[in-house]
């Protein structure tokens, strides 16, 4: 049986591609990589399903995962789920991001899943944007095409949107909420649920031949502020948390590519084909949805 990588599984991307390969009882193996297999969360992963085997690595070194996988499993690596978080250091993304596609392409990896971001649609492919982290991404996506030209390493590159996961009721979502009411000004911001994205990559690696070779933006809901409030009453009954504005503002205006991430979303935005993808997933999660069943709020209906 062939095995998959998969990055970040212990995080909200690796784990929702991890659930959707259990879900789908896809005919892989899963190599789930962690820094730490001792961590309670790596446990627990691996707790799912006797198909799980934890890799210890860190991205900052893809070749020592390797080599942990053959310690592990006689089974070749013919996927690779890749996903690096935000990092200040641009660089280090970048890196991280490049070393992996060359690893992989090394390894004789046959089919790579890269979750980039959206900027914009269709003109995400010549738009890097001056987000720092959108940035960084779009690098990632130029080498992983041109570094797989004459190889047999096919790829698929997914661009979530914002994500649902961003409205928290600490102060981390009071932040997000604030800004997004500040920023935006009545403008509509597209955002997905993390699960929705494992639906994609986990189709990506069972339906190669559907989605080689292309990139796919993604997004279950858009919604301007008020409307995004109107629902989150409607289903919670409280206001949406939000906090000050002077502290957002400060913070805004210490953090770039926080203020520049949100000038973008006000004077470009995201622009994913949200009922193409409704067809190819119809339990894509609207922002009512993703309340209900995966949020950490407490809604009527729960």
């Amino acid at each position: 049986m062939a095995s998959i990588l998969i990055t970040g599984a212990t995080g909200k991307q690796g784990g929702s591609v991890v659930n959707s390969l259990l879900k789908k009882n896809a005919p892989f193996k899963i190599l789930a990589v962690t820094r730490d297999i001792n961590s309670t969360s790596a446990k627990k992963l691996a707790q799912k399903s006797s198909n799980i085997t934890l890799i210890e690595g860190n991205l900052q070194d893809p070749a020592a995962i390797f080599e942990n996988v053959k310690r592990q499993t006689s089974s070749p690596v013919w996927g690779v789920f890749s996903v690096q978080s935000a990092n200040p250091k641009k660089d280090n993304e970048r890196c991280q991001g490049i070393a992996l596609i060359d690893e992989s392409i090394k390894q004789d990896v046959k089919y790579f899943v890269y979750s980039s971001v959206d900027r914009g649609g269709k003109r995400s492919e010549q738009n890097p944007t001056q987000v720092p982290y959108f940035i960084s991404k779009h690098e990632i996506e130029d080498h992983l095409k041109e570094k797989t030209k004459g190889t047999q390493m096919e790829w698929t590159i997914l661009r979530p949107v914002a994500f649902f996961e961003n409205l928290t009721p600490d102060y981390y979502g009071k932040v997000f909420a604030t800004a997004w009411k500040m920023s935006l000004k009545g403008k509509p911001l597209q955002l997905v649920a993390t699960s929705d994205i494992g639906f994609f990559a986990a189709a990506a690696f069972m339906n190669p031949e559907a989605s080689k070779n292309h990139a796919c933006s993604l997004a279950g809901d858009e919604l301007t502020f008020d409307r995004m409030s109107e629902i989150f009453k409607s289903l919670t009954g409280q206001n949406v948390p939000t906090t000050y504005r002077i502290p957002v503002w400060l913070m805004m205006a210490g953090v770039k590519e926080l203020d520049v991430m949100f000038k973008w979303f006000h004077d470009e935005g995201y622009d994913a084909d949200i009922p193409a993808l409704r067809k190819l997933n119809p339990e894509l999660k609207t922002f009512g949805d993703w309340l209900k069943e995966e949020s950490k709020f407490e809604t009527r209906e729960s």
